[in-house]
């Protein structure tokens, strides 16, 4: 591992210990049913590895023949790096891992990992837009929602933006700076990837929301969690979207039928069930690393 990859590691744990603390979610709630709350876990890590699964899969497309435990250490390794304010040191650090193992330049990588951010975006808006349908509430969201993920795919899928953008780039650095993207097929080869860990993690919500409820819940409360998700990535000042994504998940919650308690709860509890995946990913990327440096 680089020096400099160290401390993308080291900086990206203070600023998110820094922004837990600000954020005061540090709440031990009721749990009603134990078994879904490990059912909740138990699809939330899944997810996690399914998300690193289509990293690997966009790096493959690219030619970047990686194997799935490099894909974890990039991904684990650098999963606290967006709570570093700027929302780009995610998107570096995985480029950095990976760049220093195939020895190619961090800008390729960066902007591969770029294009698997965008396609995640654009998944979580679609599964977060059909919750709001079933819930009928897409009058409240439908022209923001509806404006980013037309952006999103014009992005992803034609060549004016990513022209654009490297004519810009380019402009900036004063010289020719080829920067490659994940052609039309390739890009439909990989969603079904991404639209899995998406899946898993809708699933891994909605037995969160359960266990945390004596009632029944609708299953249309796991596709809150990826517009939430989604939204709060967008956010660039709030770090890793604290506050963004939990305001988001009250709204969608409380049009769900939650009581206003009971949705505040869960959307604070979120976060830290989500950090326990995070955390999950990040041993195991941390053991997965060791590994490789054995070898």
């Amino acid at each position: 591992m680089k020096k400099r990859f160290k401390y993308f590691i080291y900086i990206s744990l203070i600023f998110l210990v820094i922004a837990l603390i600000k954020a005061d979610y540090l709440v031990i709630p009721k749990i009603y049913s134990y078994f879904y709350l490990v059912l909740s876990i138990i699809f939330l890590f899944i997810g996690f590895i399914f998300n690193c699964i289509s990293w690997k899969e966009v790096l493959n497309k690219a030619d970047l023949k990686i194997n799935l435990k490099n894909s974890i250490a990039s991904v684990g390794l650098s999963i606290f790096c967006k709570y570093i304010p700027g929302k780009i040191w995610t998107i570096v650090g995985k480029a950095d891992y990976i760049a220093g193992k195939n020895n190619c330049s961090v800008k390729k990588i960066s902007s591969l990992s770029l294009n698997a951010q965008f396609i995640t975006l654009w998944v979580g808006l679609i599964l977060g837009e059909i919750g709001l349908f079933l819930l009928k509430g897409l009058k409240i969201w439908e022209s923001i929602i509806l404006i980013i993920w037309l952006f999103l795919t014009i992005i992803i899928f034609t060549d004016i933006a990513h022209k654009f953008t490297v004519k810009i780039i380019s402009k900036f650095f004063n010289k020719n700076i080829n920067i490659p993207r994940l052609k039309f097929a390739n890009v439909l080869k990989v969603l079904p990837w991404f639209l899995l860990y998406w899946v898993f993690w809708c699933l891994a919500f909605y037995f969160l929301t359960k266990s945390m409820t004596g009632n029944n819940v609708s299953l249309n409360v796991g596709l809150g969690f990826p517009l939430a998700g989604t939204l709060g990535i967008l956010a660039i000042i709030a770090p890793g979207g604290i506050g963004v994504r939990e305001s988001i998940l009250l709204s969608y919650l409380t049009l769900a039928g939650l009581n206003i308690q009971e949705a505040t709860t869960i959307s604070v509890v979120s976060r830290l069930w989500f950090l326990t995946g995070e955390f999950f990913i990040f041993i195991i990327a941390v053991i997965f690393d060791r590994i490789n440096k054995v070898k």
